[in-house]
């Protein structure tokens, strides 16, 4: 029998709802098996301190002072109002304005002379951008070069990162991939 459909039996005996000869199964497993028998006394303990523990009101008035500090409804729409009307000209602006660059500058963006002269600064620009990136691209290649270990070192640095990132996701994951299995088996 697998741990998790244990585990599930715990929850349903703590609950009381497991059924006679899931509980002699239980017994029988939590006898031969010393981490399940730690896992249901820190259960059982856990379940004991909270059926112990007295229950809490809120405090007299708690859900008028609640309510009275919660935003009024009539603010909140026209605020959301704004927001949208906010949003569609900021959506709508651009476009205006170019539409009214291009209605008052279309001579001049038009004549061939100008649309050569743009045309040969973005080439040049072009240039100017390749060499940057290529000197850049040469001076991490000298880099590295002449500094194997620093390099070295820094690729270690990330691979433990993506590791344990890994790891990480993995743990979150976890929890959820049990309670997904836990109903499955319950349904």
């Amino acid at each position: 029998m697998e741990h998790e459909e244990i585990y599930v039996m715990m929850m349903e005996a703590l609950d009381d709802t497991l059924a006679d000869e899931q509980q002699f199964l239980l017994a029988s497993h939590l006898r031969n098996c010393p981490p399940c028998m730690r896992e249901w006394r820190a259960l059982a303990t856990i379940d004991q301190l909270l059926r112990q523990t007295p229950a809490l009101s809120p405090a007299a008035g708690f859900a008028q002072r609640t309510l009275a500090r919660l935003p009024n409804h009539r603010h909140r729409i026209g605020l959301i109002g704004v927001m949208y009307a906010l949003l569609l000209l900021s959506g709508g602006l651009p476009v205006l304005a170019i539409g009214w660059v291009v209605f008052q500058y279309g001579a001049v963006i038009t004549d061939p002379g100008m649309v050569r002269s743009v045309a040969q600064s973005a080439a040049q620009l072009a240039q100017v951008v390749g060499a940057v990136i290529s000197a850049l691209l040469t001076g991490i290649g000298e880099f590295v070069v002449q500094q194997p270990a620093v390099f070295g070192w820094l690729l270690v640095m990330v691979g433990i990162v993506s590791v344990w990132s890994g790891v990480y996701r993995q743990l979150l994951g976890w929890p959820g991939m049990t309670l997904t299995r836990v109903r499955s088996l319950n349904g």
